[in-house]
C-alpha cells in the first residue's frame, strides 16, 4: 500500500490507519507534513461517480467565498483524480482526499445553535453546488438517492413488523404526495449525506463536511430532509431538532409553503431507505455493524413520525420559518354546511366535533395538526389507511369493477378464503355492502327457510339501521324515541351476573314456550357492543342453541364487531361459546373501512333460499371488495393481529383494573381481546352518566378517542384498530388516570 501511494501520488506515507466504511475500505494515511484520507473501491465501474465527485470537490476548493472546509482530491502523477490499481491480487481503484480536521457533530453535546448553523452550512453548499452540474451525478440511481425510491421498494419485505407496514405506508403516501410535486421543485446538486458523522464543528459551530460519496441530483428539500432526519432521528423531540436545522437553510434559501409542506414525507422517506438498506446489509455484510448503526434510530423516529402526522409537522415547519400555519377546514364552517345540507339525525362525536383530514394505523389526523391516538374506531380493523389495503384497492380499481351477474376470479377467491375461517358446515356466503345490510339479509333468508316470521332478540342488542334492523335491535326499538318492541319480536332478557347459568336458560326456556309458533331465528352477539361490552355467561349459548332449534328456528351469529380476531384467542366470538350457528352476520370490520358485509350458512339452508325469489346486490361481492376483503384477511395473518389484539388486549385489561383498584367509580372491567368496557357508577351504585361523558370529552381534549355505550350510556368503550399496542395502551391509561383523579366524586 504505501508503495502504491507513492508510485500513484507521489506521497511517502510514515503511517497507515484502517477506518470503517460502509461497502468500501478506507485508510486514514500520514506523511511527514499532513494526513490523508485513501479511499479503495472493488468496483472499477464506479470510476465515472468517483471522478465527478472530486470534480465537485475540486470545484467547491476553488471558491473564493466559501468558507465550509471540505475534502480537497489528490491529483494523481497523470493529473487524474482516481486512478486503478491492483490490490489483494484484484484490480480496484483508490482515491486520496486531504483530510478535514474537527470533532465529528455526533462527539459533541447537541445545542440548538450548532444545529441552526448546520442548516445554514448545508444551505450555503446547497447554493454552490447549484452552480456546478454533471451528467453523471443527475443520472445516478442507487439506493441512496431519494430520486430512485422504487429501488427498495422490493427490500419492504426483508423488515419485520412493524417497521414492514410503517415503511410501506410511508413510500406509498411519498408516491401519493410527493411525486407528482417533483417537477415542479427547485433542483440542484445534493450532499445527500449530512449526518453526524460527516459534520465536523469546533465548539457550536459547524466547519466542514466531509464524505461526498452519496453526491445526487434532485429537489433541494432531499438535502434538507436528509441533514433534518440525521439532526432529530436520535433525540427525545425530534421534530423540535428537525425544525432547528430547517430555520437555518431557510435563511440561506428562502424555502417556499409547497416545499415546506412536502418535507414531512421527504423525511420519512429517508428513513424508510435507511431501514431498508440496513435490512439488506443484514443480509449481504452481517459483520459490518457500521452499515446498520443508525437503525434503531430510524425505527424509532418513523414510530414518533407516524404519531406526529403530516399535518402537524407542517404546522411545526412553517412556524420555524416564520408563517403561519393555515388549516384546510374550520370547525365552525364545517358544522354550519353540514347542517345546510345534512340532517340533525346524523350526530357527531363529542361536545367538540374535531375535523378530521387525514389518518394513519392508529391516529387520525385533525385539521389543526393534532394528532388524535384513535382508541375508539373499530371499523379501520388493521390500521387506517393500510397500504396493503390500498394497494389492493388501487389496482382493482384500475382493472375492473362490476357486480356478480358476470364471472371474475376475485369473488370466488375472497369467498374461499373467507369460508376458510369458519367451521363445517357453514360454506356459503353472500356479499352484501354493510353489517345492517348483511343482518337485513339472515333475517330474510331464516324466515325463507322455516316459513315463519317472529324474531328471537336479546336484551340491549344492536343490528342495524335498516327497518329490519331496528326491528331486531332491542337497542333502537326501546329507546324513549324508538318505535317499540314490534308484536313479532320475542325478547329474551339479559342474563344476570349473578344469576347462575340454568336460572338464565329457565328463563329464556318459559318465555319461548309461551309463543303460539316458533321463531324464524334467534340473533345475538356473543358480547353485545351497545350493552357496554357485556359477555353473555359462559355456556349460555351452548345451551340455548338447542332448545331454538328443537322449535326449528335458526341460530344466528353477529360477528359484525367482534369478528376478525378482535378478541384475540378467538377469531370470531361464538367460538368461546362452544357452538357452530346456523347463519353469521359480518360487517364493518370486513374492508378496513371499504363498505363490506356478508352472510356466511350452510349449504342446505342457501340451497333452500335459492328456490325463493332471486338475491342481488347491486355492489355486494363486487371486485374490488372482494381484494380488499382479501386483503384484510392477509394481514391480519402477516401481522398476526389476532395475537397481538389478545396480547395488547390482555395488557389493556390488566392497567384497567389497576385503576380500578385506586378510583371505586369503575364498577366492572370487561371484554376480551381489544373490545373492552369499562362501566362507571357513582358511590351510591347508580349509573355515572355525567362522568362518563366528562372523561370522554376531556380524554378528546387530551388527544385521545375513545366513546362511551350502554343503556345509560356510562360505560366507556374502547375498541382500537388491531395494531393498537402497549405504548399506545400506556397513553390511554396515563390521560384516564389524570381524568379520573381531577373529578371529585
Amino acid at each position: 500500500m504505501e508503495a502504491i501511494i507513492e508510485a500513484v501520488f507521489g506521497i511517502k506515507t510514515t503511517k497507515i490507519v484502517p477506518l470503517s466504511g460502509y461497502d468500501n475500505r478506507n485508510y486514514c494515511v500520514y506523511d511527514a507534513h499532513q494526513k490523508w484520507i485513501l479511499k479503495t473501491y472493488t468496483d472499477c465501474s464506479q470510476r465515472p461517480i468517483l471522478e465527478a465527485e472530486c470534480e465537485a470537490l475540486d470545484f467547491l476548493s476553488q471558491q473564493a467565498d466559501f468558507t465550509l472546509q471540505c475534502p480537497q482530491p489528490q491529483r494523481t502523477a497523470t493529473h487524474d483524480f482516481v486512478a486503478e490499481v491492483v490490490l489483494d491480487d484484484k484490480p480496484q481503484l483508490i482515491r486520496l482526499l486531504s483530510f478535514v480536521e474537527g470533532a465529528f457533530l455526533g462527539d459533541c453535546p447537541p445545542t440548538r445553535q450548532s444545529y441552526t448553523h448546520l442548516g445554514i452550512r448545508l444551505g450555503e453548499l446547497n447554493q454552490k453546488l447549484a452552480k456546478w452540474t454533471s451528467p453523471v451525478i443527475q443520472a445516478r440511481q442507487w439506493a441512496w438517492n431519494m430520486g430512485s425510491f422504487t429501488l427498495i421498494k422490493p427490500n419492504i419485505n426483508l423488515l419485520e413488523q412493524p417497521a414492514q407496514r410503517m415503511v410501506h405506508y410511508f413510500i406509498q403516501h411519498y408516491e401519493e404526495v410527493v411525486v407528482p410535486q417533483l417537477s415542479h421543485l427547485p433542483k440542484t446538486t445534493l450532499y445527500n449525506d449530512a449526518n453526524e458523522w460527516n459534520i465536523l464543528c469546533e465548539q457550536e459551530e459547524i466547519i466542514g463536511m466531509i464524505d461526498f460519496g452519496d453526491l445526487a441530483y434532485g429537489p433541494r428539500i432531499h438535502d434538507l430532509a436528509v441533514a433534518m432526519v440525521y439532526a432529530a432521528y436520535d433525540k427525545e423531540d425530534p421534530l423540535d431538532w428537525a425544525c432547528l436545522v430547517l430555520q437555518g437553510f431557510h435563511q440561506v434559501q428562502a424555502l417556499q409553503p409547497e416545499e415546506i409542506k412536502l418535507l414531512y414525507h421527504s423525511m420519512a422517506l429517508r428513513l424508510c431507505m435507511s431501514l431498508c438498506n440496513s435490512a439488506v446489509a443484514k443480509t449481504t455484510q452481517p459483520e459490518n455493524t457500521y452499515a446498520t448503526y443508525s437503525e434503531k434510530y430510524a425505527l424509532k423516529m418513523l414510530n414518533h413520525w407516524l404519531a406526529c402526522g403530516p399535518l402537524g409537522a407542517e404546522k411545526a415547519f412553517l412556524k420555524a420559518v416564520g408563517l403561519k400555519y393555515k388549516p384546510p377546514a374550520d370547525t365552525e364552517q364545517l358544522l354550519e354546511s353540514r347542517k345546510r345540507v345534512l340532517s340533525d339525525a346524523l350526530s357527531v362525536s363529542y361536545q367538540k366535533p374535531i375535523p378530521m383530514n387525514q389518518a394513519a394505523f392508529q391516529y387520525m389526523y385533525a385539521a389543526d395538526g393534532s394528532t388524535f391516538l384513535d382508541a375508539y374506531n373499530n371499523i379501520p380493523h388493521v390500521g387506517h389507511h393500510h397500504p396493503v389495503v390500498v394497494e389492493a384497492a388501487q389496482r382493482q380499481l384500475a382493472k375492473l369493477n362490476t357486480n356478480t351477474r358476470y364471472l371474475y376470479p376475485e369473488l370466488q377467491t375472497y369467498a374461499e378464503a373467507l369460508l376458510a375461517h369458519f367451521p363445517k358446515p357453514l360454506d356459503k356466503v353472500f356479499l352484501v355492502n354493510s353489517g345492517s345490510e348483511a343482518s337485513d339479509l339472515a333475517i330474510r333468508i331464516a324466515r325463507s327457510y322455516t316459513g315463519q316470521k317472529s324474531v328471537v332478540v336479546m336484551e340491549h342488542g344492536y343490528h342495524g339501521h335498516t327497518q329490519t334492523g331496528i326491528e331486531i335491535s332491542d337497542y333502537k326499538f326501546s329507546h324513549p324515541k324508538g318505535m317499540g318492541q314490534q308484536a313479532h319480536i320475542i325478547k329474551l332478557p339479559f342474563p344476570k351476573s349473578t344469576d347462575p347459568l340454568n336460572t338464565s336458560i329457565a328463563s329464556a326456556k318459559n318465555i319461548l314456550a309461551k309463543q303460539q309458533e316458533p321463531a324464524a331465528a334467534f340473533i345475538s352477539e356473543t358480547i353485545l357492543g351497545c350493552a357496554g361490552q357485556v359477555p353473555l355467561p359462559e355456556g349460555y349459548l351452548q345451551q340455548l342453541y338447542p332448545l331454538l332449534r328443537q322449535q326449528g328456528s335458526l341460530c344466528i351469529a353477529d360477528e359484525v364487531q367482534t369478528g376478525f380476531g378482535r378478541l384475540g384467542d378467538y377469531f370470531w366470538a361464538f367460538e368461546q361459546q362452544g357452538v357452530i350457528p346456523d347463519l353469521v352476520v359480518l360487517g364493518k370490520p370486513m374492508g378496513n373501512g371499504f363498505p363490506m358485509g356478508a352472510v356466511v350458512t350452510t349449504s342446505a339452508i342457501a340451497e333452500r333460499f335459492a328456490q325463493g325469489v332471486e338475491f342481488f346486490s347491486s355492489f355486494g361481492g363486487n371486485p374490488v371488495s372482494c381484494v380488499v376483503g382479501k386483503a384484510v384477511l392477509e394481514v391480519l395473518k402477516e401481522e398476526q393481529l389476532p395475537q397481538n389484539a389478545q396480547l395488547t388486549g390482555e395488557y389493556f385489561m390488566a392497567q384497567l383494573r389497576n385503576l380500578q383498584k385506586e378510583f371505586s367509580t369503575i364498577h366492572e372491567v370487561r371484554g376480551q381481546g381489544l373490545f373492552l368496557g369499562v362501566e362507571l357508577r357513582d358511590p351510591k351504585g347508580r349509573p355515572h352518566t355525567r362522568l362518563a361523558q366528562k372523561i370522554k370529552n376531556e380524554l378528546r381534549e387530551k388527544h385521545i378517542l375513545i366513546s362511551t355505550d350502554g343503556p345509560y350510556d356510562h360505560i366507556l368503550k374502547s375498541k382500537p384498530p388491531l395494531c393498537f399496542d402497549k405504548a399506545n395502551v400506556d397513553q390511554v391509561i396515563d390521560r384516564l388516570y389524570q381524568s379520573l383523579k381531577n373529578t371529585p366524586f
